[in-house]
């Protein structure tokens, strides 16, 4: 079938090459989630494959996507893969890598990956893929480095395979430098392969329409969805709306500030005011925070299109160098996502006055909660797995917020069997906490109590990455906050991002935060609250203080 470029205008022929082309990073993203080796990635999704033009620009993404990641990629792509490797310096069965923080996603276990791809012995484009590998060496996943030496191995782009044969050099380097050097090399092999499924398939995509490029369709796709994307902005009044959100940080508090800036049909997203450096392992590198910031904004306004270049181009943002949003180079960054998945919060609330049906309440699973369980087996073999724990999602106008969501991150949790087989721990309990959801016209979704015993007999090193447990999930347009979240060893409380060492029989328990509400309380129908309480979500105290809120709001209505 060939077709010419007058096809990139028909509607129909458009969308079908279009929805081919996420059908092939899709393809990529199967191969990648059944082969990879370690826990994070087969069971915790916790990676993406994305299609680029041969500029570098995103065309297509895996469907099943972590937002950051999307972002991330083709700014990776564009800014230093390229520059570093031009075309003319690739052949066939070349791989570039790296998992330098400043390029690729803001911390050292996510491996960035591109793979050019050739037709007629010509890059026509890129397969690009980027996966959280289970260690990285140096300090086992926590908060608690204090620069990123600290924090394991970092290795600038490289080719990781040169014209079809692995780069043995390199390779041996980063198996001696981790852990667990069979699931690191498993999951780059993964990786690989993902990658040259990608561009197998876009090769005969081509062959199929009788194209020796994709960049002309690419320009079609991008165009479009750029001019959506600024139709969208153009419906908001011009202004600046600002917000800022107090969080619980290492050792002090740590203020995030934002002014989203309408400008006609683009937006610009200033961090001035928010809270300098930290020297430990919770700041945000440009590229983290840039796609938190695009990500918050689609959502308001173009949820459906599917992402590409074309749709973040209108939206910039900036933070001041120093900050903890825009860090030096040398600051430690590992639990960064501790910092950076409150920012889409930040923009809902900044915006929840110019369009206040779209915007949801905080959500507890922003910062995902995470226990990375480190130690050695009976036998004296390495174990290392992270198990992620969810909050309440924040509610939504029309919805009450989901319990135990993953948002921002779009993360699975490993399944318990599955964790169970590669930690020696047992998950003893696993519920939602009534009544963890902020009261609102909807409620925010609840989180959850878990508790984890280890059955070991030598000690377990859990490292934990938590937030909102000084500092609940704030609700939007009135709603009200959701619950803090808690940490306990054997019933006491513990530092909630440091390391806790669990002894045979030891318990750690953590609570997530639940999401906040939206809309005032005296708006919820007796009938939502009634349900509520069939279904266990909130007891009947809790019940009883929002009818009673009710009815002092409707007798205030009523004297007036």
């Amino acid at each position: 079938m060939s077709v010419n470029a007058a096809d990139f205008n028909d509607p129909i022929n458009l969308q079908v090459m279009w929805n081919r082309l996420i059908f092939i990073a899709d393809q990529a993203d199967i191969v990648l989630g059944r082969t990879a080796f370690s826990p994070i990635v087969r069971e915790n999704h916790d990676y993406v494959t994305v299609l680029l033009d041969s500029r570098g620009r995103a065309l297509a993404q895996c469907t099943w996507s972590i937002p950051v990641f999307i972002t991330s990629l083709p700014v990776a792509a564009q800014k230093y893969f390229l520059p570093r490797f031009p075309a003319e310096t690739l052949e066939e069965g070349d791989v570039l890598a790296t998992n330098d923080p400043e390029i690729g996603t803001g911390h050292l276990p996510d491996v960035t990956m591109i793979t050019p791809i050739f037709k007629n012995g010509k890059v026509v484009a890129y397969a690009g893929s980027i996966a959280h590998l289970p260690d990285i060496g140096g300090a086992p996943l926590h908060s608690e480095a204090s620069d990123i030496f600290e924090e394991g191995i970092r290795f600038p782009i490289v080719k990781l395979h040169k014209a079809g044969v692995p780069n043995k050099d390199v390779l041996y380097i980063i198996a001696a430098s981790v852990r667990l050097p069979t699931e690191v090399m498993g999951d780059l092999e993964s990786m690989v392969a993902a990658n040259n499924v990608m561009g197998r398939e876009l090769v005969k995509f081509l062959d199929e329409y009788d194209l020796d490029s994709i960049d002309e369709l690419a320009d079609a796709i991008h165009t479009r969805s750029e001019a959506q994307t600024r139709r969208a902005i153009r419906q908001w009044p011009n202004g600046t709306y600002s917000a800022e959100v107090l969080l619980d940080g290492y050792d002090t508090d740590v203020t995030l500030k934002a002014s989203v800036i309408v400008r006609d049909d683009s937006i610009h997203v200033d961090y001035a005011g928010t809270s300098d450096q930290v020297l430990h392992s919770i700041n945000c590198r440009t590229n983290y925070r840039y796609a938190h910031s695009v990500y918050a904004l689609k959502c308001l306004l173009d949820p459906d299109t599917p992402n590409n270049e074309g749709c973040i181009t209108p939206i910039t943002d900036e933070a001041p160098l120093g900050s903890i949003l825009n860090p030096e180079q040398w600051t430690a960054g590992n639990s960064r996502n501790l910092i950076g998945h409150v920012i889409p919060s930040l923009i809902f609330k900044a915006l929840e006055g110019v369009v206040p049906v779209k915007v949801m309440g905080d959500s507890g699973g922003a910062p995902i909660w995470a226990a990375n369980c480190v130690g050695r087996r009976d036998d004296g073999s390495q174990y290392g797995s992270v198990q992620n724990f969810h909050g309440g999602q924040g509610a939504r106008a029309e919805f009450d917020g989901l319990d135990t969501l993953s948002f921002p991150s779009n993360c699975r949790v490993t399944a318990i069997e599955m964790f169970e087989i590669a930690v020696p721990a047992l998950t003893e309990c696993k519920e939602l906490i009534p009544d963890s959801g902020g009261a609102g016209k909807s409620r925010g979704g609840l989180g959850q109590r878990v508790i984890l015993r280890n059955l070991g007999r030598n000690p377990m090193n859990i490292y934990l990455a938590s937030e909102r447990v000084r500092h609940p999930c704030f609700g939007v347009v009135g709603g009200r906050p959701g619950s803090a979240g808690k940490v306990h060893k054997n019933g006491e409380p513990q530092f909630p991002k440091g390391k806790v060492v669990l002894k045979t029989g030891d318990r750690l328990e953590v609570e997530t935060p639940g999401g906040g509400g939206w809309g005032k309380t005296s708006e919820r129908s007796a009938a939502a609250i009634e349900l509520d309480l069939a279904e266990g979500l909130i007891t009947p105290q809790a019940a009883r203080q929002i009818y009673g809120h009710q009815r002092s709001s409707l007798a205030a209505t009523a004297a007036e």
